[in-house]
This record gives C-alpha cells, sequence and structure tokens, in this order.
C-alpha cells in the first residue's frame, strides 16, 4: 500500500513539474513584428525583453538586448526568460549560445502569405497561454480581410508594382505575404514569374504598371514617387496612381498591419 502511495506522490510531483515547464511568463522578443504580435495577442505583461527596433515596447520602458541580428547574451542570460522567440535573421551562434544556457528559443519563420501570419499568430498564442485572445484576434482579422476580398471582385485586373527598396529597385515577388495585397485586390503583379526582386526602371517601364505603391523604408519613398512621376509616358502616371504605404504596416506581418496595408492597397487600386 506504501509504495502505491508513493508512485501515485511521484506521479502527482511529475505532473506539477511538467505543468509548471510549460508556462511561460517571461518572454525576450527579436524582432519588431514578433513583439507586435505579442502586444496583439495579450501578452504585454509577459514580455521582459526586447529589440531596439521594437518601438511600441522600447517606449514602455522594455529591456533592450540588441538588433535582431546582433543579440547581446549576457543581456538576455540577465533578464532570466523562460522564452525567446527570434527570427531567422538572428546570428546562429547566438542562438545556439542562448540554448547552451539551458533557455528556449523558438524561430519564427518569415510568413510567406497571411494565411501563415495567421497560423503563426494562432501558434504564438499556444504557446504562450494566450490561445482564446489569438483566435478572437485571428477571427476579427479574416473577417476584416474577406470583406476586402469580396469588395475587390469588381474591381478592373490592374497591373501592379509594389517596391520595396531603391539602389537597386526591390520589387514584392510572388509566394510572399506582400503579394496577397495585390491578389486579394484582384491585381496583378508586374513581378510574376521573377525569382529574384531586383528589377531595372526599365524593367517596369516596360511592364506599364497601372499602379504603382512605393513602401516609404525611411523616406526613400518619397525620393522614389518624384522620380517614377517623371515617366509621364507610364500608365500608372497618366492615370495619377503612383502612392506611397506605410512600411511600418505594408513589410511587418502581424495580423492588424495586414489588414491596415491592405485596406491602403484596396483604395488605391478603387481610386
Amino acid at each position: 500500500m506504501n509504495l502505491i502511495k508513493i508512485r501515485l506522490f511521484v506521479a502527482f510531483m511529475l505532473i506539477c513539474v511538467l505543468g509548471n515547464a510549460q508556462q511561460i511568463n517571461r518572454i525576450i522578443s527579436l524582432a519588431p513584428s514578433i513583439t507586435e504580435n505579442l502586444y496583439l495577442i495579450g501578452a504585454k505583461d509577459k514580455l521582459v525583453g526586447c529589440t531596439t527596433y521594437c518601438l511600441q515596447a522600447v517606449n514602455d520602458g522594455i529591456p533592450q538586448v540588441g538588433s535582431t541580428v546582433e543579440v547581446n547574451v549576457e543581456s538576455v542570460l540577465a533578464l532570466q526568460p523562460d522564452l525567446v522567440l527570434a527570427m531567422e535573421l538572428t546570428k546562429p551562434q547566438d542562438i545556439a549560445t542562448i540554448r547552451k544556457l539551458g533557455i528556449r528559443v523558438e524561430i519564427i519563420h518569415s510568413p510567406k502569405s497571411f494565411d501563415e501570419i495567421c497560423a503563426q499568430t494562432l501558434e504564438l498564442g499556444k504557446m504562450i497561454g494566450n490561445t482564446e485572445t489569438a483566435e478572437k484576434l485571428i477571427a476579427s482579422t479574416k473577417s476584416e480581410v474577406d470583406k476586402i476580398r469580396q469588395k475587390s471582385k469588381n474591381l478592373s485586373h490592374l497591373k501592379i508594382f509594389f517596391q520595396i527598396g531603391a539602389n537597386p529597385v526591390f520589387t514584392v515577388l510572388e509566394h510572399t505575404f506582400m503579394n496577397d495585397f495585390i491578389s486579394i485586390c484582384n491585381g496583378e503583379n508586374i513581378a510574376a514569374g521573377m525569382t529574384k526582386g531586383t528589377i531595372t526602371r526599365e524593367g517596369v517601364l516596360a511592364k506599364d504598371p497601372d499602379v504603382i505603391i512605393i513602401a516609404e523604408m525611411g523616406g526613400f519613398g518619397k525620393e522614389e514617387l518624384k522620380v517614377w512621376s517623371a515617366y509621364t509616358g507610364m500608365t500608372a502616371v497618366k492615370t495619377n496612381k503612383v502612392f506611397l504605404i506605410s512600411s511600418e504596416t505594408s513589410c511587418s506581418p502581424t495580423p492588424a498591419n495586414f489588414v491596415s496595408a491592405l485596406k491602403d492597397v484596396y483604395q488605391f487600386v478603387s481610386e
């Protein structure tokens, strides 16, 4: 009888230990989009460290541990996190060092579609114990996207050039979440079929897009707007369809940012 009680007690203790091991209360985020997602799913109070580019968290006084690429491992260790969330850009040696210190590290891969953004957000919610909030967020987000998708079915099928870099000119490619802005709005990406994002201005002119959308990207966007507007023979210029879009919303893959940028793109193509 005593042996049975001992076994039951050991089993109970193991359940308690494993249950506690799964609780995530102290998180370090190594990317702005991850940090924004943590805020969106109600995990702000679990965030104990972030990068210098996680502006919302920095403004809230969250300690900084470096950038997405360069991580101060000592700062990470000092914050005693239960979980570190990193992107593929983070140096593998830093990730390996953090793991050797006994800290759990999860790599969040760059999403290639709106559906992947949603799936990653749900997975993050489950990972840290905020499943219900994440599910509500995604349900609301998908509803907003579906509304725009339905309205876009009545739009003309326009050729769109979506620029996200200059010197050299860099374009949004297929099989990326940013291409979904174009496809959901019933547009055609002029970069369809391309495997590399670099494109010459002559190449853009040859495609003669109906709409040009330029991510701001720290100010270069305004200069690019002037450059493209000088090509008066291009359809997008003739019809005044050359636009700037916030890079903070269009280039950062969170559900809220996606909806915000999608609404902008819809407005551009429906004018």
